[in-house]
């Protein structure tokens, strides 16, 4: 008897020690980075579903908590004349310099906006600042361009590339192919890098990285080709100095995303009937996915149907006026809405995540 309870005590002890063991080397691998660090972008449950717009909506929940306004884009009544309004000239930036690569005409952020005035003076334009250089002495032909870009370095021939389309508008025609590819590989390609990679420390997720470069965690998911919850401790991402800027021409219908100095891309749009989207400099107050939509007549359309005319996302910058998606595709290229900015599902999709709150939105015409 005294042998068989030797032999039972023997083997308990042998199994806790495995035990024992197997948890020491799982809690020293997850701390050595063998293991994937398995984490959400946001705030998790239980059950968690990992798409991209729910995502968005958890990230949004966080980055915002206020209670949204009941109306974003009244209905456009026809003959119905609206006045723009004028946008508070408060900025996340500091005011624009010799260095920004544009200046509002009329040496003001915002000019005032007569009453009854559909071509507001003073609107802030885009056009050439005297007396900057150019990023890269000498390499201002096309030919040094090429060669830059045939010898991998992308980075420099979009530097160069950016100077002649801020500085040379004239010659954004010649560029636009060149600009478009080299834009590609900086800012939505995992290569090249343009800064240090950002390493990956245990615990992290990239909704807690993203921020640290002012830059939205859907953007840098994209950009490395990865999902937010299967990213790993020392894992090198690559990562970009933001906030980006966006400026809307609205003679043009294009949303042109930019950097203090480099083009990025550019998007078609929507814009307002009857120069009804405000002139001026404004600002990304809160992001929205799925937004409600409430009518002037108080009826409610829920989110994400189809019925629902802001699409699956929203961009709030201020006095009931945004950027979002659409359920008429057919109005981008066209002065239809009360004065919001319409874009297609796929770009304010992308949009939506690149910006953070806080990044500027200049408007002119």
């Amino acid at each position: 008897m005294a042998r068989r309870r030797s032999n039972t005590r023997s083997s308990f002890g042998v199994m806790w020690l495995g035990l024992l063991s197997l948890v020491v080397v799982g809690w020293m691998g997850w701390r050595s980075g063998w293991w994937p660090v398995d984490v959400a972008p946001a705030e998790t449950t239980t059950a968690v579903d990992n798409s991209s717009l729910e995502q968005a909506r958890r990230a949004a929940t966080l980055e915002n908590r206020v209670t949204l306004p009941e109306q974003f884009e009244p209905p456009v009544i026809a003959g119905q004349q609206l006045a723009p309004i004028v946008a508070d000239s408060e900025s996340s930036f500091p005011a624009a310099s010799a260095n920004d690569g544009w200046r509002p005409i009329g040496g003001s952020p915002v000019a005032a906006v007569p009453t009854g005035t559909n071509d507001p003076a003073g609107s802030p334009q885009i056009r050439p600042v005297a007396g900057q250089q150019p990023v890269s002495p000498g390499l201002k032909s096309l030919s040094e361009i090429d060669s830059l870009i045939a010898g991998g370095d992308v980075v420099a021939a979009h530097r160069a590339l950016s100077w002649i389309y801020f500085q040379q508008p004239g010659q954004r025609a010649r560029i636009g192919s060149r600009i478009e590819r080299t834009a590609r590989l900086v800012y939505f390609s995992p290569r090249p890098h343009v800064l240090p990679a950002h390493t990956i420390q245990p615990g992290d997720s990239l909704a807690e990285i993203a921020p640290r470069y002012k830059i939205g965690w859907q953007y840098l998911s994209q950009l490395n080709q990865v999902k937010p919850n299967r990213i790993r401790a020392g894992q090198a991402l690559k990562v970009l100095r933001g906030p980006f800027r966006v400026v809307v021409d609205l003679s043009e219908f294009s949303l042109l995303v930019r950097t203090d100095t480099e083009y990025v891309c550019r998007f078609p749009i929507g814009i307002g009937r009857d120069h009804s989207t405000p002139i001026g400099r404004f600002r990304v107050l809160r992001k929205v996915p799925d937004p409600q939509y409430t009518d002037p007549d108080g009826r409610v359309i829920a989110s994400a149907t189809p019925e629902n005319p802001l699409g699956r996302y929203w961009i709030d910058i201020g006095e009931g006026y945004g950027i979002h998606g659409t359920n008429q595709p057919d109005s981008i290229g066209r002065a239809e809405s009360r004065g919001c900015m319409r874009m297609r599902a796929a770009d304010i999709q992308q949009l939506f995540g690149m910006l953070v709150t806080g990044c500027e939105v200049v408007i002119h015409r």
